[in-house]
């Protein structure tokens, strides 16, 4: 028997695997796919390889001017690049199994969809917030040390508002573009392709306000998860065009997110492997 979704049950009458199978089973496909692996050290190689040379070979005087003009842009310098880099590694993780052509077996074997995509998107959601987390850290970590070392004043997580920013600015992003980019990866089955179309969803809308006209500008570029993620970290300044309260900007991430995992699973579920 078999329904919109796929079979209700193999030939051999057992019940489908459940959702912690199918976790499991997806946790081993990642990290047995190569690629998957060398995204994710290129992710924490890249942002922390920027920040060490940025410490070490940098002008530590122009990183103490820059950072008391805008109190964030040295520590989310290279931690910024590994949001994108999760998200690349997210549509990989999706789209992979297509260009492989293994998911015909991942659906034999697990013939319930939904519990292999909400499988899929879990992991890459624990990776996006573990990874962004660390990389966070570590990039202050790295440029307060070098900064405090060169004898220039360092910020501290006891100043005003920055361990909010720390903790939840690039986790909360990498967990937003990356669920974007594999909710992508399952409608586009290619992972450039997703990833394009992520990259175009955060930077065409902001890009665009300066041509737009004021109600574009005014309402438009906020709306958006690059700019809903600073504000739920605290990082918006009241009264700018991309600021958000803390609980509108909650919802902006979480609509955009319920959004695309709809549109990802009508997909997944509807059309063959």
């Amino acid at each position: 028997m078999t329904t919109a979704t796929g079979p209700t049950a193999p030939a051999t009458g057992r019940r489908p695997p459940g959702f912690a199978a199918a976790l499991r089973s997806e946790w081993y496909k990642f990290w047995a796919l190569p690629s998957n692996r060398t995204i994710l050290v290129v992710a924490v190689a890249l942002t922390l390889g920027i920040t060490l040379l940025m410490a070490v070979f940098g002008d530590t005087a122009a990183m103490a001017r820059e950072q008391e003009d805008g109190r964030y842009s040295v520590i989310f310098f290279g931690s910024t690049l590994g949001v994108w880099v999760l998200a690349a590694l997210a549509a990989n993780v999706v789209a992979s199994e297509h260009r492989n052509g293994t998911v015909a077996l991942t659906l034999a074997a697990t013939p319930r969809r939904g519990r292999t995509l909400a499988a899929k998107l879990a992991i890459v959601a624990a990776l996006a917030l573990g990874c962004g987390l660390v990389v966070s850290l570590a990039n202050f970590a790295l440029t307060q040390a070098a900064l405090a070392a060169a004898g220039e004043a360092p910020v501290r997580f006891s100043d005003p508002g920055m361990l909010r920013a720390v903790l939840l600015y690039i986790p909360v992003s990498a967990f937003s573009q990356s669920l974007l980019a594999a909710c992508a990866a399952v409608v586009l089955r290619s992972a450039p392709g997703a990833f394009g179309l992520v990259v175009l969803l955060s930077t065409l809308p902001v890009v665009g306000a300066r041509f737009f006209g004021p109600w574009w500008s005014e309402n438009v570029p906020r709306h958006m998860v690059g700019a809903a993620s600073e504000s739920v970290a605290g990082m918006a300044v009241p009264g700018t065009e991309g600021f958000l309260p803390t609980l509108p900007a909650l919802l902006v991430i979480a609509v955009w997110t319920a959004v695309s995992v709809a549109v990802a699973a009508a997909a997944f579920t509807r059309r063959d492997a």
